[in-house]
């Protein structure tokens, strides 16, 4: 998975959207959650959370050049530089929805659909802090300095 501190995968990831001012990363994983499918690919990079208490609802991160969040209200921003917009398709039954990180040539998605319950609130809360943004300007000067390779572009 592509984890915050992993500048070979986080490198995959830039690849896949050039102009992206950010890629996504797994920051840390709290018990009961795992990261699944990643695929990177040219136009863009995803791959799903999944929590062990809402089993076969996995959140979907997805990154890509732009996105339409026009239905969205803002968020509090999750990265300087970022504007983060949530919209919600559905309180209840279930708690579904889309929160979108938006910045400089890019945009990443993530789609969640948990049970509406006691624990639809913290799921929430766990996945966007599993997830970070990690800024292409910081990647590419780790490449170059752990690896001696550069970010095109």
């Amino acid at each position: 998975m592509p984890g915050c501190t992993d500048p070979q995968r986080l490198a995959i990831i830039a690849q896949s959207v050039p102009s992206a001012s950010y890629v996504p990363c797994i920051a840390g994983l709290q018990p009961g959650w795992r990261a699944t499918a990643f695929d990177p690919a040219s136009g863009g990079t995803s791959f799903q959370l999944q929590s062990d208490r809402d089993p076969g609802r996995p959140v979907r991160v997805n990154l890509t050049a732009g996105c339409a969040y026009a239905r969205a209200t803002p968020y509090p921003p999750r990265a300087p530089g970022v504007r983060t917009y949530l919209w919600y398709e559905s309180i209840s039954p279930r708690f579904t929805g889309t929160l979108y990180d938006v910045f400089p040539g890019g945009c990443v998605t993530y789609s969640f659909d948990f049970v509406q319950g006691p624990d639809h609130i913290a799921l929430m809360e766990q996945w966007e802090a599993a997830v970070g943004l990690y800024p292409r300007q910081q990647l590419r000067l780790d490449l170059r300095k752990e690896l001696g390779v550069e970010l095109d572009p």
